[in-house]
């Protein structure tokens, strides 16, 4: 006979002094324009579990104080089963939180994520977890929680590794949903929006998720672990009601669309932003794109839609880089793309990678000297980062260019892979030097 869980979905603090946004692919520390996001993962997962009958509790402690107070919560909710949410630079705090929840209650307890997806069985021997649940959570979780209802074991269940009688055992992957709308909308009275803000100018905001996966093999990127290579999307219709929902609800204005990459399918954000405009939503919505998934029409449309900012995948201004990091994009196409964004009235973001193997002085003084030249509003500059379970990772360790196994430095704003032609401190240094040459410009400080 079944019986109802008291569940709790956890998003830890993440390192002493340092805000950490983790959700799919992004795992880094809050900046400037890394800003708070919402755990979404939990979010779908706390509807799903819902729906089920199971009741549902939710701390995001990276946009809280919680300290002991989770602690205390554990204590008085006594739940049956735990959900944590682990990144790989927090990595080690994180497991001292399952340790000091496991002293507190009997929960069966579990965690998802990327860092949990590549390296299941020694996050499994290394911590108090039960279990790890890989890639696509919401589904498996369900079921998990389903199997400890009913008083079952996790043999068999797809998607998931755990420790039974002291030894890991992996069962099969479970299968991308097919169909994203199978899944319910996330529950955001679990993360109220109002608790998160955007980065200029800070105003609260809501995350949806239009699509999942990305058919692109970017040496860095860990997206295919989480959501898979083949692009799913929702229907515009629906996403456009979850839009609705919220701008009605909550009181927004602003919401992200949190994509692999949005413009994958022109087809699709044309009929997205057709929809926008039929409602007479008045909204402000930023995405990401590919340089190559862009043109000045579609941009056009997007900025009558609302479009209010575009972050583009630029990486780096020398085309051999391009090429190492398997990115498929020509400098050419950046190019091309910015200027359509701009032309369109489009804020833009450009974000970029620096010191993947093959990387040197001179293609970085290049890449900065090629963002000048693009002048987009805002850059981010990233340290690149070898995180398990990407191509890069297997390629650093393969050719012994990892410079460090600390988890805490595989985060972009450190850098890890030190290479024949450029050390980790020399990438560190161009870093800033990349920063301070964007961040002085006259034409950035007077549109600030």
């Amino acid at each position: 006979m079944k019986r109802r869980l008291t569940v709790l979905l956890l998003n830890p603090p993440g390192l002493p002094g340092r805000a950490y946004v983790r959700e799919g692919r992004c795992q880094q520390r809050q900046s400037s324009f890394a800003y708070s996001l919402p755990p979404i993962s939990l979010a779908y997962i706390g509807a799903q579990l819902r729906a089920r009958g199971h009741v549902v509790y939710a701390r995001d402690a990276a946009v809280s104080s919680a300290g002991q107070e989770i602690l205390q919560e554990v204590e008085a909710l006594d739940p049956d089963l735990v959900v944590f949410n682990i990144s790989t630079p927090t990595y080690w705090v994180d497991l001292q939180l399952v340790e000091e929840v496991s002293s507190r209650c009997s929960a069966h307890l579990t965690a998802i994520g990327l860092h949990v997806t590549a390296r299941p069985g020694e996050t499994l021997t290394e911590s108090r977890l039960d279990s790890v649940v890989r890639a696509e959570p919401e589904l498996t979780v369900s079921e998990l929680a389903e199997r400890l209802s009913s008083g079952n074991t996790l043999e068999g269940l797809l998607g998931v590794s755990y420790l039974s009688e002291g030894k890991v055992c992996h069962n099969l992957d479970r299968p991308f949903i097919d169909n994203p709308d199978d899944l319910l909308p996330p529950d955001r009275e679990l993360f109220p929006p109002g608790d998160y803000r955007l980065p200029l100018p800070p105003r609260p905001y809501a995350l949806v998720v239009p699509s999942r996966g990305c058919p692109h093999d970017c040496s860095f990127c860990a997206a295919h672990l989480y959501y898979g290579r083949k692009p799913r999307f929702r229907g515009v219709g629906k996403v456009v009601d979850e839009i609705q929902h919220v701008v009605d609800r909550y009181s927004l204005r602003d919401v992200v669309m949190w994509s692999d990459c949005f413009t994958i399918s022109p087809g699709w954000v044309e009929e997205f932003c057709r929809e926008i405009i039929r409602r007479r939503l008045s909204i402000r919505w930023m995405c990401n794109s590919r340089v190559d998934g862009i043109d000045l029409p579609l941009a056009g449309l997007m900025k009558a839609a609302g479009c209010s900012g575009i972050a583009f995948g630029i990486e780096s201004g020398d085309q051999e880089i391009l090429k190492r990091m398997k990115k498929g994009t020509t400098v050419a196409q950046g190019i091309a793309a910015v200027d359509a964004a701009k032309q369109a009235g489009i804020p833009v973001l450009a974000h970029l990678v620096l010191g993947v193997p093959g990387e040197t002085r001179r293609s970085i003084l290049k890449s900065i000297g090629y963002v000048l030249e693009l002048d987009p509003d805002y850059a981010q500059f990233y340290c690149a980062v070898p995180f398990p379970g990407t191509s890069l990772w297997r390629q650093v360790e393969e050719e012994g260019f990892l410079a460090s196994r600390d988890w805490s430095r595989f985060e972009p704003n450190q850098a890890v892979i030190s290479t024949p032609w450029l050390g980790r401190h020399e990438l560190e240094w161009l870093r800033r030097l990349a920063y301070g040459r964007f961040l002085v410009r006259p034409r950035y400080l007077l549109r600030m």
